[in-house]
């Protein structure tokens, strides 16, 4: 018999709390044989980090941009191979895929949520934005109050 769970959403960040939410996932994952595809959304903002300054490799805004974008994705794609191989360490091997994505967090996962016929969402209770004063982050809280499907929310125990 087919688990509970056959395909499993799980939203990083990098923050501790979505690491926490990965560990979990994991573990219903070998529980119920299910699929799991971790995904992270990059966002761009309109601060560049102070350490692309004009230099001999980036003499143009545009340059800039791209090495700063070159950045985050090596960074993202990092974060996501350690996911991997968190998930492989746990014998899941062949029975998970990540992806990432562009735009708005809330609303690129809700989209991947629908398009991949996804069973659950587990998703940290606060990611990076910093907002502490928040007990659910708004992406999260978005995930929660807009999706049509299960919605675990993971909350770290120093939280």
């Amino acid at each position: 018999m087919d688990g509970l769970f056959q395909k499993i959403l799980v939203p990083i960040d990098g923050s501790r709390s979505a690491n926490n939410a990965l560990t979990h996932a994991l573990q219903l994952a070998k529980i119920h044989g299910s699929f799991i595809e971790v995904m992270h959304v990059m966002t761009v903002t309109e601060d560049l980090p102070t350490n692309l300054v004009k230099s001999e490799k980036t003499d143009t805004p545009s340059e800039w941009v791209e090495e700063y974008l070159t950045q985050i994705r090596v960074k993202d794609e990092n974060m996501l191979s350690e996911a991997l191989e968190e998930a492989k360490k746990m014998g899941l091997e062949g029975k998970t895929a990540s992806k990432l994505l562009i735009g708005r967090p809330g609303d690129v996962i809700l989209s991947e949520a629908a398009q991949g016929t996804f069973d659950l969402i587990v998703i940290g209770n606060r990611g990076l934005s910093g907002l502490k004063e928040f007990v659910l982050g708004s992406v999260s809280h978005q995930i929660v109050d807009e999706s049509k499907i299960p919605v675990l929310v993971v909350k770290g125990i120093s939280e």
